[in-house]
C-alpha cells in the first residue's frame, strides 16, 4: 500500500515538466496530481506512526471531484455539461461537509461519500466516451490523453465503487479479508495514476 505514492510522484513530476506544452484540460489534471500528493504524503506518514488519517478522505475527494470536472468542462466543450458541472460539484461538496459533520467524528470511514463521488465521476467518463463514439473524430484514440485519463477514471472507479459498497460489511466480516480488499484498492490507485502519468507524457493530437 505504500507504493501508491510512487506513481502520483512520477505524474507530478512529468506535469511539471511538461507544463508550459500542455493544453488547458492537461494543465488541471497536472494541478490535480500536485494537489493529491501532498494529502498522499501526509496519509502515508500519519499511516507509519499508526494514526488515523481518515479525516483527510472528504478534502481529497472534493478537491478531486471539482479538479476532475474541469477537466472535463475544457475537454467536452458542452453547454449542458457547462451549466451542469458547478452545481453537481457544489452539491457534491455540501453533501460532504454536512456528512462529515453530521457523523460528528472526521476519523470515521463514510462509504456514502466515496460511493457518490465514483458515480460522478463515472457519470463525467461516460459523456466523454460517449462523445468520442458519437464524433468519431480520433482515429488513433491510444494517442490521446484523455483516453487514457478516462479509461484509468473507469477502471478505478469501477472497482472502487464495490469496495465502497461492501467496506463496512467486510470489515466485521473478516479483518484479513478486509485487508485484502484495500490492498486490491491500491492496486487500481496504481494503475489510475500511472495512466495519469501516461496522458501527461503523450503529445497531444492537433
Amino acid at each position: 500500500m505504500r507504493l501508491t505514492l510512487v506513481p502520483v510522484l512520477v505524474a507530478g513530476i512529468i506535469g511539471f515538466i511538461r507544463y508550459r506544452h500542455l493544453p488547458l484540460n492537461l494543465r488541471l489534471l497536472a494541478g490535480l496530481v500536485w494537489f493529491v500528493l501532498p494529502i498522499e504524503i501526509l496519509g502515508l506518514v500519519l499511516l507509519i506512526l499508526h494514526r488515523n488519517n481518515l479525516f483527510l478522505m472528504p478534502i481529497y475527494m472534493v478537491g478531486e471531484t471539482v479538479l476532475l470536472g474541469l477537466v472535463y468542462r475544457h475537454t467536452l466543450q458542452s453547454r449542458f455539461f457547462n451549466r451542469l458541472m458547478p452545481w453537481v460539484v457544489g452539491g457534491f461538496a455540501l453533501y460532504a461537509l454536512a456528512d462529515t459533520i453530521w457523523a460528528g467524528k472526521l476519523t470515521q470511514f463514510r462509504p456514502g461519500q466515496q460511493v457518490l463521488q465514483a458515480v460522478l465521476v463515472l457519470v463525467f467518463v461516460g459523456w466523454y466516451f460517449r462523445k468520442l463514439l458519437n464524433e468519431l473524430q480520433v482515429l488513433h484514440p491510444t494517442r490521446e490523453p484523455l483516453f487514457w485519463v478516462s479509461t484509468g477514471l473507469f477502471i478505478y472507479f469501477l472497482g472502487y465503487l464495490q469496495i465502497a459498497l461492501f467496506s463496512n460489511y467486510l470489515l466485521h466480516y473478516s479483518q484479513q479479508l478486509n485487508h485484502n480488499i484495500w490492498a486490491v484498492h491500491s492496486l487500481l490507485y496504481v494503475v489510475l495514476h500511472g495512466c495519469f502519468g501516461y496522458a501527461l507524457w503523450l503529445h497531444p493530437r492537433k
